[in-house]
């Protein structure tokens, strides 16, 4: 392999978000070990925190989740006492999710460590900066 093959890569926009990805996931996995849930995770509750009791269609296309993924997820969620399934009185082919105490108690904490980590990065840029960095983000996430 050339020798400058290493460098190449770094140029590369997949590998820059890539590495920026792991770092993120690394600190979520540190900081939400302790509540017993991974990032992937983490985002299904922070969105039902915002809205509990979506249907699992609305839920599933509020994260950008195909269902079969999200059907594990809440799985393991449910497993650990954070969510709960029932079904949509208004339609029998419906399912809601709810969150449970646990989850309600858990929340301001769960959201509170997200919100700990935004700062964090804040730090390193100036206001200006930060809303360039997230527009960014968005246009990329709309891509």
């Amino acid at each position: 392999m050339p020798e400058n093959s290493t460098v190449e890569q770094h140029k590369y926009i997949c590998n820059k978000l890539n590495k920026v990805m792991r770092k993120v996931q690394r600190f979520y996995e540190a900081k939400l070990s302790s509540f017993g849930i991974t990032p992937v995770q983490f985002v299904v509750l922070a969105s039902l925190l915002k809205n509990d009791g979506m249907k699992f269609k609305d839920l599933a296309e509020n994260i950008d989740m195909d269902g079969s993924t999200l059907t594990g997820i809440l799985d393991r969620l449910e497993r650990a006492g954070y969510v709960e399934r029932k079904g949509d009185p208004e339609d029998r082919r419906s399912v809601l999710i709810f969150l449970t105490e646990k989850a309600n108690e858990s929340g301001p904490a769960l959201l509170k460590t997200a919100e700990e980590f935004d700062e964090e990065i804040k730090e390193h840029f100036t206001p200006d900066e930060f809303d360039v960095f997230i527009r960014v983000l968005d246009k990329i996430t709309e891509l």
